[in-house]
């Protein structure tokens, strides 16, 4: 764990492991941090340098902008100056939810500092729910609990859903509304032609906040993508099935990037 001092702001980022091979730069979802990363962080590191930041305004990391005006290219290019700052020439890139969109940003806009592209739960464009923006805006104490119904497969244990939920949702209400909101926005159709690393898309059958035809859509929109449904899983794949993901994602690396 460090933190890194960019201008005047300061940035939380976890950044264990070395080699010679691409790091893996996770970014995280909407109202949460690198925190959800942690599992990943300590599994992947022995083999491979792994940077998981707190986007702006998460966890220990400071805001960058107002938080009505966040957008996800604002989270791209924050991602991109850590990049920078730490050395890192190039990179696997790995978004969940909104990280995902951001992560998609990052491979369309400098494909030749992105190695490989894993997308979960995410898609080109996530449907934020009026019904969710209202619970945001109206009722932020219960969110959490709210959101939990949504994002959980109904087989999912609830010792998992207990442990995971504390630290999926961490941010203060106003820039987990940010988050939404920017979500919300961004379309990223028309960035995934540009895309041109080795892409793999992982989505939970039962993800009712990503569907998993939204994982199938992006498949078809980037070239050579593969896209993996696991079942029983909702919008907290890693979580809820991390035999699967992490099998899947140590695959990925090993066959697909350098």
């Amino acid at each position: 764990m460090r933190r890194l001092r960019i201008g005047d702001r300061m940035m939380r980022v976890r950044d264990e492991g070395e080699g010679s091979k691409s790091p893996l730069v996770c970014v995280h979802g909407a109202g949460s941090s690198s925190v959800i990363f942690m599992d990943l962080v300590r599994r992947l590191s022995p083999r491979r340098r792994v940077v998981a930041p707190d986007l702006p305004g998460h966890g220990q990391s400071d805001r960058w902008h107002p938080p009505a005006e966040v957008t996800i290219e604002h989270y791209r290019d924050a991602v991109g100056t850590v990049c920078a700052e730490l050395g890192i020439a190039k990179a696997v890139l790995l978004g969940h939810s909104l990280g995902g969109l951001v992560a998609l940003a990052a491979a369309a806009a400098w494909p030749e500092r992105v190695a490989g592209l894993i997308l979960v739960n995410t898609a080109a464009r996530i449907d934020v729910s009026p019904t969710v923006l209202d619970w945001l805006r109206t009722d932020f104490p219960r969110f959490g609990k709210r959101f939990s119904k949504l994002a959980w497969s109904p087989t999912t244990p609830l010792d998992v859903i207990e442990r995971w939920g504390a630290v999926a949702l961490t941010a203060d209400q106003e820039v987990t509304e940010a988050d939404f909101l920017a979500a919300s926005r961004f379309d990223g159709a028309a960035l995934c032609p540009a895309v041109k690393a080795p892409t793999l898309v992982l989505a939970g059958a039962d993800d009712l906040l990503t569907p998993p035809e939204a994982g199938k859509a992006l498949d078809r929109a980037i070239t050579g993508a593969r896209t993996i449904v696991v079942p029983e899983a909702g919008h907290m794949l890693a979580q809820e099935r991390p035999e699967t993901f992490y099998a899947e994602l140590e695959a990925f690396l090993v066959t697909a990037t350098t």
